[in-house]
């Protein structure tokens, strides 16, 4: 994977016109290669649409996952970084003077209809600063703008995200914890945040809103379908990331992403 400095970050803003408002929207085709963008942030709304592939971003409220067949939106000015691996989709920014005023504040993921996911493809046809002075691209835009935000509002709950605390302690677990999912422990949480057992429980459930043992259990959830969207075997992914039992695995990887782990690693690769 190609790790980007904040500078070779800003570098790729600027080459893609990112750095200013773009009237009333553009598009283009994320790069299929693995990289890592430094944080970053961008005058525009995002919306990025995963037909293959998985895609992780880091916001100020957490991480969270694009699996296949799901977009993620990031409202304009959200520092955030991201990891792409193997990623075949699309783009599209939006004019926040140009997008429905009731979009969400915050970077999350959502499920799309057919013609939304055909919709958000379409948008390819302009680049930026193409679609000012057309009218049915304005148009084109505004629509998609609603529909977008139509899908968001459709679900009940956050999906495919893992949040973060502000605490120094609990982020010095939760990075440790991170960097290596399936070796991750209470023990090792509790030394890294030099906490005791019952004061890290209770502040970690404050600021997360989760337990240690669900929290944990989701981030190698996570790291699991990056791994199968490598095409890893499954067998081998559920060792790496901690799970003695296969059934045990295939079932909380349902749970979560909707589908099994060997059907979503051949979506990676049928797609």
């Amino acid at each position: 994977m190609k790790n980007l400095t904040a500078r070779e970050t800003q570098s790729v803003l600027v080459e893609n016109r990112l750095n200013g408002p773009g009237k009333p929207g553009f598009a283009f085709l994320n790069p299929s290669s693995a990289v890592f963008y430094d944080w970053h942030a961008h005058p525009c709304h995002q919306i990025t649409y995963a037909r293959r592939g998985t895609t992780q971003i880091e916001g100020p409220d957490g991480h969270h996952l694009l699996p296949t067949a799901h977009a993620i939106w990031i409202p304009a000015e959200t520092r955030h970084r991201t990891m792409i691996r193997d990623l075949d989709g699309v783009s599209v920014y939006f004019d926040p003077a140009c997008f429905p005023s009731d979009g969400a504040d915050y970077i999350q993921t959502f499920p799309v209809t057919a013609m939304v996911r055909e919709m958000l493809f379409h948008t390819l046809r302009w680049q930026a600063g193409s679609a000012k002075q057309t009218p049915i691209a304005q148009s084109f835009f505004q629509t998609l703008g609603l529909l977008c935000v139509e899908q968001m509002q459709a679900k009940t709950e956050r999906l495919f995200t893992l949040p973060r605390a502000a605490h120094p302690s609990l982020v010095r677990a939760m990075d440790a914890a991170l960097a290596s999912p399936g070796q991750a422990s209470l023990t090792l949480a509790l030394h890294h945040a030099g906490m005791s057992e019952r004061s890290f429980r209770r502040h970690f459930h404050e600021e997360t809103g989760m337990t240690w043992q669900d929290w944990i259990a989701q981030a190698r959830l996570f790291h699991a379908a990056t791994l199968l969207a490598e095409g890893q075997r499954v067998t081998d992914v559920a060792a790496r990331i901690g799970y003695a039992s296969l059934s045990a695995f295939a079932k909380a990887f349902t749970n979560l992403m909707g589908m099994s782990p060997v059907r979503f690693r051949n979506a990676q690769t049928n797609c």
